[in-house]
């Protein structure tokens, strides 16, 4: 940067919207910084040198007036990040893993004006990395940590966005669509209910033509997700598959038929499902038989969801962990939405918790050490909190069942080693058979 510009620890000079510190012995001065505070009161800092993609970013919850450890991996969001460059995808972070520490004064977060100014310093550690990505370990065997010192920073009524809480949203279209021998069932309408048969809940389907022909599929609420036959006959429990071509004749049920449910949420009522069958009379005295393929459907049969109660289960080393206390929140990283969700057994101190990005979809992914650039998806697991290190998924996998973000209900399963980054403590928790059902 070319000019003249006040030290760090010279506030009163420096103009409004400025952002500076030290690193090491030289000083950082950003021309772009800006900051946002989410619905969950997460306020994330960002100062950087466009030019080089030099930047720091501070992130700090139930962000106010006052004194905050930034330091990272202690069961927060809290964080310091240094990135040298652009493509950086090894920053330095002020991680309590490698013994970093970090904190930040905020002296005014003003939402009137939306302008915040405070001071900052952190440690920042890393991995040294060979040029395939990989740890270069010492003598001993272990990884090299690289170290970087951030003192003097200031920020100074820097403006931040906020963002609203929104609507809600409305429930899903129901859309249903088949083939019948070649010719598309054209739908006008589509009624869903949730009807209880002998104790048993089943969700009917009801699908009809502008001419009159008429669709109908039960459903179970108790199949899930899953490929199944359909029954030809039913008592009402059963899952079943009818077609009524509206020319004066019987009732054609699935003989044979299957589905394929892809999508089955019983707390939002969501189902989406791909089905195909023949319709044939099941007492024998309509001839007339119908092929009924391409078949699909997504349809919502429950108009309100209601109030949903929260779970988190998981087995540690096989024995069964049940948390008190559940927290769902969201924040941003590097510009990118992220769940963060944290569950606590206070009787033994246990602290679990799951970090990914908010627009994930469902289907399986494999789980990182670390946040970089906020795509990553981790777990952590902690034995007793405020005494034991974090332990890190490596590795591990998260599944989202199901994601509903119009009633914001997200569910999924887990599975993970827990290990030490720093490789000081060997042991290894095996976390297993991990279920969560959330609203956030």
């Amino acid at each position: 940067m070319v000019g003249n510009f006040p030290q760090p620890d010279d506030p009163d000079l420096l103009e409004d919207g400025a952002f500076q510190a030290k690193i090491g012995n030289l000083t950082f001065i950003a021309n772009e910084a800006s900051g946002n505070l989410n619905q969950e009161n997460t306020l994330t800092i960002t100062g950087e040198i466009a030019e080089t993609g030099e930047r720091i970013i501070l992130v700090v919850e139930d962000a106010a007036v006052g004194t905050f450890s930034i330091i990272a991996g202690s069961g927060s969001d809290n964080g310091g990040y240094y990135y040298e460059t652009t493509d950086d995808t090894n920053p330095y972070v002020s991680t309590s893993v490698y013994g970093g520490s970090g904190v930040l004064d905020i002296t005014e977060l003003d939402l009137q004006t939306q302008k915040m100014t405070g001071t900052f310093s952190f440690n920042g550690a890393r991995l040294q990395l060979d040029a395939d990505g990989n740890p270069i370990l010492d003598g001993s065997g272990n990884p090299i940590i690289e170290n970087v010192e951030i003192t003097e920073g200031i920020f100074k009524k820097v403006n931040f966005t906020t963002e609203d809480e929104g609507g809600g949203g409305t429930p899903i279209e129901d859309t249903f669509f088949a083939v019948v021998d070649g010719v598309d069932f054209e739908t006008q309408s589509v009624t869903t209910t949730l009807n209880i048969v002998s104790g048993i809940p089943v969700v009917k389907i009801v699908a009809v033509t502008e001419d009159g022909k008429v669709m109908r599929i039960d459903l179970p609420e108790s199949l899930g997700v899953g490929t199944f036959d359909m029954e030809q006959l039913s008592d009402g429990t059963k899952l079943i598959s009818l077609y009524n071509p509206a020319t004066g004749g019987e009732n054609l049920t699935s003989n044979p038929g299957t589905i394929t449910i892809t999508r089955f949420n019983i707390n939002t009522g969501i189902v989406e499902a791909t089905f195909n069958f023949t319709a044939t009379d099941p007492l024998g005295i309509d001839p007339t038989i119908a092929e009924v393929t391409e078949g699909t459907f997504k349809v919502d049969y429950i108009a309100d969801p209601g109030d949903l109660t929260s779970t988190f289960t998981a087995e540690v080393d096989g024995t069964f962990f049940d948390p008190d206390s559940i927290y769902v929140g969201e924040s941003v990283f590097n510009g990118v939405s992220r769940f963060v969700i944290t569950v606590v057994n206070s009787s033994t101190g246990e602290r679990m918790g799951l970090y990914f990005p908010t627009d994930i979809e469902i289907g399986t992914y494999q789980m990182d050490m670390s946040l970089i650039d906020g795509s990553e998806i981790f777990g952590q697991y902690t034995p007793q909190f405020g005494v034991s290190p974090t332990f890190i998924s490596n590795p591990g996998t998260l599944t989202i069942v199901d994601y509903d973000a119009v009633n914001k209900i997200i569910e999924g399963t887990f599975s993970y080693s827990a290990t030490d980054q720093l490789n000081q403590d060997p042991t290894v928790y095996e976390i297993t058979v991990g279920e969560f059902t959330l609203e956030y």
